[in-house]
């Protein structure tokens, strides 16, 4: 099914908006300092990612991080749903690299949580950015006005959570009695389902947010952004000035497309993120071919590329664990010598 909705997004919904041939023809005629811009961008893309996990997880060597998040990406990229299978790999190399399993879930947990929180606050502060600056209609400020308040309430809500183990038991029963409403009209018997999850994850977090909170957030603003200026270096690249792409249109497609390609539909969002970019790209001032071909370089740099390091990251991985075990036996075993 996803190779399938892949290949009807590829061949049929994007060429409806642009021609390869003519975004190939555009990616030609880039100079060699543009590619080696675009490049290093790349790669300081793909480092940014270890930031939040070594905000999270205290004394993270920089080795290990790299290994873990080219391997994770690499499971992404080409697993249907690949990022659930990437969080199962990233708890047993973190394991392996000697963390506990306690602080290995809150890393997970809090990781995750910042960068879907990322994924959506940047859409609005990118819309509500644009509605500013661009003179947008009402209903465009309308709909950045609501997104930014449901934001503030989400912060509030997640402040409240953390603040203390009462306030968060509080929370998950004001928002069961609403549950077990709606559950009530389909006979199902009440439970304690949010206040329960609502407290496990309070309890499996609190010391990293309360530690590592603020270092955490700045990590993972850092890594959006760092992403966000390889797909801009790529736009001015390709000729689109500010006059006619503005930073904040820009950062609006950006934001978007991610968002949409976070579904687990496709492999690391491929086609659903791509359709998506190219299209509210076109709808705010880019020429088709010059939508289609940033979204090419940046798949290219960010997408297609990395599998290869990723392959020989595990390798590496998987080498190491087999000289920690063949290290391992043979002191166990002359141990087990001595004792007798």
């Amino acid at each position: 099914m996803s190779l399938g909705l892949l290949a009807f997004i590829v061949l049929g919904v994007i060429p409806q908006f642009a021609s390869y041939s003519s975004a190939w023809a555009r990616m030609s005629d880039l100079g060699v300092w543009w590619w080696v811009a675009i490049s290093g961008a790349a790669v300081l893309s793909q480092i940014s990612g270890i930031w939040p996990y070594q905000a999270a997880l205290p004394n993270l060597r920089f080795r290990d991080a790299i290994i873990q998040i080219e391997t994770a990406i690499a499971i992404s990229s080409t697993v249907p749903a690949g990022s659930a299978v990437a969080v199962g790999m990233t708890y047993r190399m973190f394991s392996s690299f000697g963390y506990p399993n306690v602080v290995i879930s809150s890393a997970v947990i809090t990781t995750g949580v910042w960068a879907f929180a990322m994924k959506i606050a940047l859409p609005v502060a990118a819309v509500a950015v644009l509605a500013i600056t661009a003179h947008a209609s009402h209903e465009v400020v309308t709909a950045a006005a609501i997104g930014v308040l449901a934001m503030a309430l989400a912060g509030l809500l997640l402040h409240l959570i953390f603040r203390s183990e009462r306030t968060a038991h509080r929370i998950g029963e004001l928002a069961d009695r609403a549950v077990n409403c709606a559950t009530g009209l389909f006979q199902k018997p009440p439970a304690k389902r949010v206040e329960v999850a609502l407290i496990n994850f309070e309890r499996q977090t609190i010391q990293t947010v309360h530690q590592r909170g603020w270092l955490l957030t700045i990590a993972t603003i850092g890594n959006q952004l760092s992403a966000f200026a390889l797909v801009l270096i790529i736009v001015r690249a390709l000729g689109m000035g500010s006059a006619q792409v503005s930073v904040a249109a820009v950062l609006t497609a950006f934001a978007v497309s991610r968002l949409a390609g976070a579904i687990p539909i496709t492999p690391g969002g491929l086609g659903t993120l791509d359709a998506t970019f190219i299209s509210v790209m076109t709808a705010l001032g880019a020429h088709p071919s010059q939508a289609l071909a940033v979204d090419l370089i940046w798949r290219l740099t960010t997408y297609f590329l990395p599998i290869f390091p990723g392959v020989c990251t595990y390798v590496i991985w998987m080498r190491s664990r087999r000289r920690l075990a063949g290290a391992t036996g043979p002191r166990e075993a002359h141990v087990t010598r001595d004792a007798t």
